[in-house]
């Protein structure tokens, strides 16, 4: 992973100083799964040691947030095809998937919740069986997983009322963190992934990111010293390759739910490069010198667009259109930070190890609770089915 920025075009910052421990960062329950050699022995994987299944995963923000960024990366062309998420209660969106397929013995059902009670889960639950009975499928339970924490919630007492499956969610990691552990990682077994080999990818960027962090935290340091000092209250996180627009998603909701506490709290805005570079680039350009730019890159050998075959080879487009956008926020004077990786799914684990590192550092430079998310508790109690 290469983290670079124009620093060397804008104002001479002098790096704020954090004191953190890599320690103390990797004993944060969220790493478990990697750390604790026997963590996955609990969970019962026999099911899909020989059989692959079309998977479709019912969960609201980290629940489904975190399989579709590993998933997106590892195989792009499964999602909507071997693997379903569906992370928006719209009866819209789902009835036309599932009332379409030819659902089968191959296909899975994985319901998330953290808590076993959000009403998100129980309304995709509840439309999901009407939907079955609409199709007449028999048995319509009998391959629906629920994830949930093992208490007497909702989904628990469904569970047991219909036989259904159940793994243990982690009471320990929050949604949002929940990357490494089960909820992430169940319905990429379900599709075929082994889980040996993911844990392990996990591992040896773990161990990459201890020997490199000191260097990598500069990085940040630099970020909230640079924002600090000309009040940018905006992060603007860009991304142009398909298999790492999900990634851009994820670091908005741990970025706002982790560092969203108080009055000086940053915005970030999630900006997909391609169609917004023809929508909000103007008032990027032109508007409030309020933001910094975080381009969220794919190494390659794309060469420039010169003839037609070119420009519909690879991600030499998107690529262009990229370099043309980085150039342009430089000339700006914006502070533009380009974080690119090799298209190997090592790199991409840390750079995930990073992203998570960044939240830690800015938490501790504003003196917050990064783990815990009051307000979002409150709007769960205003929200009853």
């Amino acid at each position: 992973m290469k983290i670079k920025n124009n620093s060397k075009n804008l104002t001479s910052i002098k790096q704020k100083n954090i004191n953190y421990s890599i320690n103390e960062f990797f004993s944060l329950d969220m790493f478990n799964p990697i750390t604790q050699r026997s963590y996955f022995d609990k969970y019962d994987l026999s099911i899909f040691k020989k059989k692959k299944f079309r998977t479709h995963v019912f969960g609201m923000g980290g629940s489904s947030l975190s399989t579709k960024l590993l998933a997106q990366f590892l195989d792009p062309y499964s999602l909507s095809k071997n693997l379903f998420i569906y992370d928006n209660p719209s009866p819209v969106i789902i009835k036309n998937v599932l009332l379409d397929l030819n659902i089968d013995k191959n296909d899975k059902f994985i319901f998330i919740s953290k808590s076993g009670n959000t009403i998100e889960t129980k309304y995709f639950l509840s439309l999901t069986i009407k939907i079955f009975k609409q199709k007449k499928i028999s048995k319509l339970v009998k391959d629906f997983i629920f994830i949930t924490e093992d208490k007497n919630n909702y989904m628990r007492i469904f569970a047991k009322k219909n036989n259904i499956l159940c793994f243990d969610h982690d009471p320990n990691i929050g949604g949002r963190f929940s990357i490494f552990s089960i909820t992430s990682l169940l319905p990429l077994i379900s599709i075929g992934y082994s889980l040996p080999k993911i844990i392990k990818s996990f591992i040896e960027a773990k161990k990459l990111f201890e020997k490199n962090h000191r260097d990598l935290s500069k990085h940040t340091l630099y970020s909230i010293a640079y924002e600090k000092k000309f009040d940018l209250n905006i992060l603007v996180g860009l991304s142009y390759h398909d298999k790492i627009n999900a990634v851009n998603e994820w670091y908005r909701q741990i970025f706002a739910e982790s560092l969203g506490k108080n009055k000086n709290a940053k915005n970030y805005i999630s900006s997909y490069g391609s169609i917004d570079q023809h929508s909000q680039f103007q008032l990027y350009i032109d508007g409030p010198y309020d933001k910094h730019f975080n381009f969220f890159k794919i190494k390659n050998n794309n060469k420039a667009v010169n003839s037609n075959a070119s420009l519909i080879k690879g991600y030499n487009l998107m690529s262009t259109l990229e370099n043309g956008a980085i150039k342009t926020l430089q000339q700006k004077k914006f502070l533009v930070t380009q974080i690119s990786i090799d298209d190997d799914f090592n790199s991409y684990c840390y750079l995930l190890f990073y992203l998570i590192f960044d939240i830690y550092l800015r938490s501790k430079f504003e003196k917050i609770n990064f783990l815990d998310q009051p307000a979002v508790e409150i709007l769960k109690k205003n929200t009853k089915a």
